[in-house]
């Protein structure tokens, strides 16, 4: 019978050793620059799924045949700093010391779901002040709201100073980016990414005698219209349906367009910091990319990710349209330690969750 079993058992370890092997290609398809591999670039998209199947062996095999975990035990070890970066798990620095700065970024979705209401009994401006942060970044402002903001000065008073620079065009489908700040706004700067409805600006803020330099940044979306997220869901309750293959090769081709002008603007970015040459550095906002993804991985090499350091579990900031994914960031040069990094999903007014993170200097 150890024959037969060998032989019923061969079709299942085949199939963990490609699933194996798959984990390892998606973990490290962040390597991969997206202006010239395209599609191959995407396999950080498809890590969450591969790591699950593989984790179901792991447990499938321990509970029958321990000896049979190798290939996904081995696929784990080699992804280990990838798991990290999509599932972080830190007991430690969750009591941020005394001093530390409170940073907040925000997706507001241009006010769209909040309009109707008075500025002032507005839910989201309630939020913004009920969170007490020490420096708040914004991106979508809608046009209206943004110069009301600017008009009413008793709104949100606990911040006196406040950026609403504009990172469009000027029309009311562009994005801004607004920054609210108990601390003085020394200047403000547009990095210019070359595209009018994705923009970073950049705020030099005075923090005890330290300047900080702030990067608010909402980088190249991934242009997915109504009709193709609708699509993708009936792909995913349907995956044998009519739409699968032509639907499929439309949205991959529009993620991976999108993923190479993100690259694009990710080298700007880092030769700003490099031009800057600032020790204390705070980068966030929409990257409209996930923690496994080249764009990630290159401000990694730089930066440091807050979320990594001191959140807990997968951290999702996009919550429309089942894509799950964190792709709201906040990263920190190593002038700061993070504490206490976390999404915040009892508040949904927006498709995003707001990030919030307590900075401390370094000695």
């Amino acid at each position: 019978m150890g024959w037969l079993r060998k032989i019923l058992l061969f079709p299942i370890l085949l199939i963990n050793v490609v699933v194996a092997a798959a984990l390892i290609a998606c973990a490290y398809s962040q390597c991969l620059p997206p202006e010239h591999i395209g599609l191959l670039s995407l396999g950080g998209l498809a890590f969450p799924f591969m790591l699950a199947v593989n984790v179901a062996f792991l447990l499938l095999w321990l509970l029958f045949y321990p000896r049979y975990m190798l290939a996904s035990l081995v696929a784990c070890v080699i992804c280990i700093t990838q798991i990290r970066a999509f599932l972080p798990v830190n007991f430690s620095r969750q009591d941020p010391p005394e001093g530390s700065i409170k940073v907040v970024s925000y997706n507001l979705l241009s006010w769209t779901l909040n309009i109707p209401s008075p500025l002032e009994g507005n839910p989201t401006i309630k939020y913004l002040d009920s969170i007490d942060a020490d420096i708040v970044c914004l991106q979508e402002f809608a046009f209206a709201e943004l110069k009301k903001m600017g008009r009413h000065s008793d709104i949100l008073s606990q911040y006196p100073y406040r950026s609403f620079d504009l990172s469009g065009n000027g029309e009311w489908t562009s994005r801004y980016l607004g920054c609210l700040s108990k601390y003085p706004i020394l200047s403000v700067e547009q990095i210019d990414l070359f595209t009018t409805a994705n923009g970073c600006q950049k705020y030099r803020i005075l923090h005890e005698g330290d300047t900080i330099v702030v990067y608010n940044c909402h980088l190249q979306s991934n242009n997915l219209n109504t009709e193709d997220k609708s699509n993708y869901e009936q792909i995913l309750s349907d995956p044998k349906g009519k739409l699968r293959m032509q639907s499929t090769w439309s949205i991959l081709d529009k993620l991976a367009d999108a993923a190479a002008k993100r690259a694009v603007h990710a080298h700007i970015l880092l030769e700003d910091m490099e031009r800057e040459n600032a020790p204390y550095v705070v980068l966030c906002g929409d990257f409209n990319d996930s923690p496994i993804s080249y764009t990630h991985h290159l401000f990694t090499k730089r930066l440091d990710d807050a979320y990594i350091a001191s959140g807990n579990g997968p951290g999702i900031s996009y919550n429309r349209h089942k894509l799950y994914y964190r792709i709201d960031h906040m990263l920190h040069s190593s002038a700061f330690d993070a504490y206490t990094c976390r999404v915040d999903h009892t508040f949904g007014r927006s498709d995003h969750y707001p990030v919030s993170c307590y900075l401390k200097k370094t000695k």
